[in-house]
């Protein structure tokens, strides 16, 4: 009844959860990278913080 190549629980297979997991983490890291440039700018760019 069980598969062996599903992950439990969400049913993907290994290669699809390793490729759901590479464009998360891509995600995440393109989201820190414009989140740190729009903190560097809001510093840079506000005159209450100087």
């Amino acid at each position: 009844m069980s598969d062996e190549s599903k992950v439990w629980p969400t049913g993907l297979t290994v290669g699809e959860a390793e490729e759901l997991h590479r464009y998360l983490i891509s995600g995440t890291r393109t989201f820190g990278f414009i989140a740190a440039c729009a903190h560097f700018l809001a510093y840079t760019l506000s005159p209450w913080l100087k």
